[in-house]
This record gives C-alpha cells, structure tokens and sequence, in this order.
C-alpha cells in the first residue's frame, strides 16, 4: 500500500479503537446515597417534630369510677382517649379538677382510628389537657368504670415513617447492586469484545 491510502496509518503507527462504555455511568452511584440520605433526614424530622408527643403517650392510663372522679397525669394541649365498659353508656360530659383549676373539657373524636383496644372497654371519646400535672377527671353519663391513656397516635406515625426509611434504604441497596453489576457487566463486555489488534 502506499502510503496516504485509506486505512493506512504512518509508518510505525498502530491504530486502536477506544473502549467505549455501555453500562451506567459512576454518576448513577449518587441514587443510592440520595435515597438514604431521604430515609435518614425524614424519619429524623418526623422523629423531631413527635418527640414531645411520643413522650406523652408512654404515660401512665389510669381507670376509675367516673362519678367520684379517676386521677390522671396529664401534659397541657395533649390528647387522651377515653374508654368505657363494653355494653356501657358513652359520657356527654367531662370534667378536669387540678387544684383550684377546675372545667369542663370539649369531647371528641380526634385521632379515634388509631386508639387501642382493651380488655373489655371500647373508645368512645378524646379530650384535650387543659392542665399539667395530676388530675380528676370525673363524667357524667357513663353507667360503669372508665379508662383513660394519653393519645398514642405519635406512635403510629413513628412505625409508618420507620417503614419508609427502610422501604428507601431497601431500595437504595437495591439500586447499589444493579449500578455495580450493570458496570461490572460492562467492563467485562468491553474486555472481552476489544480482543487483540496487531
């Protein structure tokens, strides 16, 4: 051949074809860390932000009569479910006596979904703490004992937002292994296909 013809290099040159890559590229490693950095940051701020409530709801439940009053440890603005006999009448009316504060508190069914069940008693209402400390909570209307426990509804949000950190974190693994394997394949695929050039 002489020299300039098409495929012809200068002498004593070789030609080799660049390896190009047809895997994922080392940026696709961000996605794992990007998911676990979600799951981290929001069950962290969930977990700030119901701090203070989980706290309230690992109190004490107290039962009683609710004509003579049930003492109960209360924490100001926090919900607490009440609870009366299977078969038994409902409260229309609730009453808090904290030293020489005393009131009627407003019942509702704020966060019913999540109270718990109990041995014999169903829920049947929710008031919020209008003191701090201990108290009497007496009732009118209901024809046998009372339960009350703080609302523990923080709690369910807690277990809910657990699960979605270790659904990312699953899944960032996930995506871990796929990046690391689709790469490994293709620098094997590279390898193998290059073969020798003379």
């Amino acid at each position: 051949m002489e020299p300039g013809r098409p495929g012809q290099g200068p002498p004593g040159e070789g030609w080799t074809p660049q390896r190009r890559r047809v895997g994922p590229s080392a940026g696709w490693y961000a996605l794992p860390v990007v998911l676990v950095l979600a799951a981290v940051i929001g069950f962290a701020t969930v977990l700030a932000f119901l701090w203070d409530d989980s706290e309230v709801a690992e109190g004490p439940a107290a039962a009683g009569d609710p004509a003579s009053g049930v003492t109960v440890r209360l924490k100001e603005g926090y919900g607490y479910f009440v609870y009366v006999r299977e078969g038994g009448a409902s409260p229309y009316a609730c009453r808090v006596e904290a030293g020489e504060r005393s009131g009627l508190v407003q019942l509702t069914r704020k966060n019913s979904w999540s109270a718990s069940d109990h041995a014999s008693y169903r829920y049947t209402a929710t008031f919020r703490a209008p003191v701090t400390g201990d108290a009497r909570l007496t009732c009118r209307g209901a024809d046998g004992p009372i339960l009350v426990t703080p609302d523990d509804t923080a709690n369910g949000y807690l277990g809910l937002s657990l699960l979605a950190a270790l659904g990312l974190g699953g899944l960032a693994a996930l995506a871990f292994v796929v990046t690391f394997l689709r790469r490994s394949g293709a620098d094997r695929r590279a390898v193998t296909t290059a073969g020798p050039y003379f």
